[in-house]
């Protein structure tokens, strides 16, 4: 419980210091990095929903390129599609071939469409545009009757 507190505390005082969707640096020029990233595994690994989420989104926030491997093993075997995303986002927001690679592949082969085509979004839009189509539904077809 005491790590699970402490694990929170980081990701919320990383996350009140950040700007959204930037590339720079989003940690303090003095933030031991090694000890954030080691604390942020931690969070990924540990059962709480919410906190796998928001770790594998600080992880990319960060854009920590140790993360890049955890970060494709919770895309590809995590059972909750939330995360999944959150992990597609942060490995896309990292932009290691490897991760971005992972990404693409779980647009083929995730067995949940929401998780495909939010890894095809991110792709799109982090990554390489023009590379996924996307359009817009058909309207539902009301019939008339007398």
């Amino acid at each position: 419980m005491k790590k699970s507190i402490v694990l929170l505390a980081t990701v919320l005082v990383i996350a009140s210091a950040m700007p959204s969707m930037a590339k720079e640096s989003v940690l303090p020029p003095n933030a031991d990095k090694k000890l954030i990233e080691e604390n942020l595994f931690l969070g990924l690994a540990s059962g709480n929903l919410g906190l796998q989420r928001s770790c594998a989104l600080m992880l990319g926030k960060i854009q920590s390129e140790r993360a890049v491997v955890p970060l494709m093993a919770v895309l590809h075997s995590n059972a909750d599609e939330n995360i999944r995303a959150a992990a597609a986002w942060a490995l896309c927001n990292i932009g290691d071939a490897r991760g971005v690679y992972a990404v693409k592949m779980a647009v083929k082969f995730d067995e949940s469409t929401k998780v495909q085509a939010t890894c095809a979004w991110y792709y799109e839009n982090f990554v390489k545009k023009g590379t996924f189509i996307f359009t817009p539904p058909e309207p539902p077809v009301i019939a008339r009757t007398k």
